[in-house]
């Protein structure tokens, strides 16, 4: 990674004050300036679904949200109207303060796990203003071909990131029992592949493996377990360009061909004649190509189908890139990304192209 994991938070609207009482009751002050009325909501999303802590309405700007709070947990508070929110840690343990600034400059104090996530992010923001401003540096030095320079730069930018990310790693080590270490671990989460999630959860306690975090990343593990090779497909269901409804298990054929694809990108249109290709070779044997677009615009889909002439199945997944959960559970982070699958809809290969595809395909058919 060029930069430091960081925890990013949507900031829809500005909080000046925050205060929890004592117990399992917390109070919730707030201002949002740039609104004058809505509907404000407390909310915390769970596997079982999303569970409203608070809500209250918008009143020329403010708001006092008031609830209950069971155990510790990762909330946003968000207005109901508008998409986005304010990601933050609600605990019991001590009163909040939290104030912020149209620059997204923000002073949040009160509560250990609150602490501990602000330790988090002044480590980052350090690290990567440091970082950057080093990166900066070399690239002068490598334009002026200063390369001793630019190599000894190198090396400082390494031991920076190693050092910046042994701080992150005690931190989390100090916090492994608790929600903040749960919550560091799903930061990032949808973009992990299965190595690299099951690292996070090795970090975590049993103890923060049972918080909701944690069950999440399992959850996540889980999943992704399931599209792993040898494991059988999941089904699906999307739609043709001509409205008509496609199950992925509806599609019958010796071998299967899952191809991920944009309108906008580039080489999936390349590789559409690669499979077409491989089509005319072996469809009379048995393959069978289901094409998926993760087009945001049904038009522009529906333009490319046309101007490429798929011959299969072509279907699009009407959330497109950024909410596909097809994408997220097959852990896509580019395409083209195409998926092989056995006559019993067993994966055989992901992300496999070009000759490395015909290759298995002609393998498959020999047995």
């Amino acid at each position: 990674m060029s930069n430091l994991k960081i925890v990013m938070f949507v900031f829809s609207l500005f909080l000046v004050s925050m205060a929890f009482g004592e117990g399992k009751k917390f109070k919730i002050n707030g201002w949002a300036p740039e609104l004058s009325e809505g509907e404000m909501l407390v909310i915390v999303n769970r596997l079982d679904g999303v569970d409203t802590l608070a809500q209250a309405p918008l009143v020329n700007g403010k708001f006092v949200l008031e609830g209950e709070l069971e155990k510790p947990c990762v909330a946003l508070i968000k207005v109901a109207q508008y998409n986005g929110g304010f990601i933050f840690l609600l605990d019991t343990d001590a009163p909040y303060e939290m104030r912020l600034w149209q620059d997204k400059k923000e002073e949040i104090k009160g509560g250990k796990l609150q602490e501990e996530l602000n330790a988090y992010k002044e480590i980052v923001e350090k690290a990567n203003k440091g970082m950057n401003k080093l990166k900066g540096e070399i690239k002068k030095a490598s334009s002026e071909k200063h390369y001793k320079t630019a190599g000894e730069l190198q090396k400082k930018l390494a031991r920076m990131r190693e050092d910046a990310q042994k701080e992150l790693d005690a931190l989390v080590e100090k916090n492994k029992d608790n929600l903040f270490a749960a919550y560091i671990q799903t930061i990032g989460m949808e973009q992990m592949n299965l190595d690299a999630l099951k690292a996070c959860y090795q970090r975590l306690s049993e103890k923060a493996r049972q918080l909701e975090p944690g069950k999440q990343v399992a959850a996540r593990i889980q999943a992704l377990e399931g599209v792993e090779v040898n494991a059988m497909a999941p089904n699906f269901t999307l739609w043709t360009p001509d409205g008509k409804e496609v199950a992925m298990y509806d599609v019958k054929g010796k071998i299967k061909i899952i191809d991920f694809w944009a309108s906008w990108c580039g080489p999936c249109r390349q590789e559409m004649k690669n499979l077409r290709e491989q089509y005319a070779e072996f469809k009379d044997q048995g393959v069978r190509i289901m094409s998926i677009s993760l087009d945001d615009s049904v038009e522009k889909w529906k333009k490319a189908c046309e101007e490429e002439q798929i011959p299969w199945i072509s279907v699009r997944d009407d959330n497109g890139w950024s909410k596909s959960e097809i994408r997220k559970l097959f852990g896509i982070q580019s395409i083209p990304f195409i998926v092989l699958l056995d006559k019993d809809g067993n994966i055989v290969a992901k992300n496999i192209r070009r000759n490395s595809l015909r290759e298995k395909i002609v393998e498959l058919l020999q047995k």
